[in-house]
């Protein structure tokens, strides 16, 4: 199921959070609106209002009390996540506030990643996972990474076996930095295929990749190319928060634009 779907199957919750132990059997109906038919801030004072359990593929409804920006369900309510990957609490966020269109957050993360940018990539294979740091570009035109890594590398041989990508890069506000407590990060979640020097896509993919201080013929002989292709890319920006949209928002590769199998890896 994808996100959007989640989104317009989810189930309406309403009058999910209790304004007052006393007003708990009013809540039945929904809590009372203001004048102005607002629903009614809670935790104004930042205290944890208890609510009903709810599942992660609940929608709050329109009559849900306003809370501070921020806030997450798992705050006033117990959520039954289980072990769903699309119910997850990042989805969840995302699927009670609106999201951007694909072309917008499109836009964002190619504004993000205008070079060569420094990631941390996951593999894994068997049991032994793995984290390293990589240099990736991302070409805009076919919507898709490359990253030049050293032939023989434990990640290398993991893509191999387990051709399944993630990787991340972030940037924002830290304790030693300081500055606007502000945070942006692109995930990237997808497939690696690996074009050795002898794939005629090598040489031209090494130009989008613009190398410094290694030459052709020496990056020939010392490296192996990954083409990454995203099923799915997660933008994470707090900024959006201020227009009352989820800080996570979904791009997903089109159906009509994934490959009907996975190349085999080289």
């Amino acid at each position: 199921m994808t996100h959007r779907a989640l989104v317009h199957t989810g189930t309406l919750l309403a009058g999910c959070m209790a304004l007052a132990a006393a007003a708990s059997a009013a809540l039945a109906a929904g809590p009372a609106q203001t004048a102005d038919d607002t629903p009614p801030m809670i935790a104004a004072d930042g205290k944890i209002v208890p609510g009903p359990p709810i599942t992660p593929q609940q929608l709050k409804s329109a009559r849900h009390p306003r809370y501070p920006a921020g806030w997450t369900c798992a705050e006033c309510h117990d959520v039954s996540f289980g072990v769903d990957f699309v119910s997850s609490a990042s989805r969840q966020y995302a699927s009670n506030f609106q999201a951007l269109p694909q072309e917008a957050i499109w836009e964002r993360i190619v504004q993000f990643l205008p070079g060569r940018e420094r990631f941390t990539m996951a593999s894994s294979s068997g049991d032994r996972p793995l984290a390293t740091t990589v240099d990736m570009v991302l070409d805009r035109e076919e919507k898709v990474f490359y990253v030049v890594s050293e032939k023989g590398t434990e990640k290398l041989m993991q893509l191999q076996q387990n051709p399944q990508f993630s990787a991340v890069r972030a940037d924002g506000w830290t304790v030693a930095g300081g500055g606007a407590r502000q945070w942006i990060s692109v995930q990237v979640n997808g497939e690696a295929e690996l074009i050795p020097a002898t794939d005629p896509r090598f040489l031209p993919t090494l130009e989008k990749y613009s190398l410094v201080r290694i030459s052709t013929e020496r990056a020939v002989r010392r490296f192996d190319i990954q083409r990454i292709t995203p099923q799915e890319i997660v933008l994470f920006d707090t900024t959006l928060l201020k227009d009352g949209r989820s800080p996570y928002q979904y791009w997903e590769r089109p159906a009509e634009a994934r490959p009907e199998t996975n190349a085999p890896p080289h």
